[in-house]
């Protein structure tokens, strides 16, 4: 992976941490996925799917438009993203359920896992910009990138240090492992 060191002055900071913090109220889930992530995060082996719409031209968050967990399955957690579930938190909409990553908590894409789905379609040069919730950024050590998302950049929970990287990652490294706070996602 390649390394670059982020430096900013006094005044950028604060704004980035404000606007992270308003991205991170955007992005929270709430209601019973909140409660579906947290309650999970405790199982032994947790399989989820997480469905997120295109990141805002403001660079803001994609937002999450639905999430669930469980402890049977991958093909048990995708069917659910198929079912009338899904279908009504999207408002009836019709969902487009593109893959675009899968993130691991142990190294080559071991452990627990989630899969990261695009309402928007396939990863182009913009891509996606995510924010792993509580679980995921103290425990993802790799990563997989599907069809055209072939690029990552991750930052660790300070948004003071990112490693960018040619998908599939196999470890995130020191500075990174169980510590990614944004990940930005994209075709290159």
């Amino acid at each position: 992976m390649t390394k670059t060191i982020q430096k900013k002055g006094v005044l950028g900071l604060i704004g980035t941490a404000t606007g992270l913090a308003g991205l991170l109220l955007a992005a929270a889930p709430t209601g019973a996925a909140a409660a579906t992530a947290d309650t999970s995060a405790a199982a032994a082996t947790k399989h989820c799917v997480v469905l997120v719409g295109k990141a805002p031209a403001d660079g803001g968050a994609s937002p999450e438009l639905y999430r669930y967990c469980s402890n049977k399955s991958a093909a048990d957690a995708r069917a659910h993203l198929k079912s009338s579930d899904a279908l009504s938190k999207s408002g009836g909409r019709s969902i487009q359920a593109t893959a675009l990553m899968e993130w691991y908590s142990d190294h080559n894409y071991g452990g627990n896992q989630t899969t990261v789905y695009g309402d928007y379609g396939p990863c182009d040069g913009s891509g996606y910009s995510l924010h792993p919730d509580s679980y995921w950024s103290t425990n993802l050590t790799s990563a997989r990138g599907y069809g055209t998302c072939t690029v990552a950049v991750f930052h660790n929970r300070a948004l003071n240090y990112a490693a960018t990287g040619r998908l599939p990652v196999p470890n995130v490294g020191g500075a990174l492992n169980d510590n990614v706070g944004l990940i930005q996602v994209y075709y290159g």
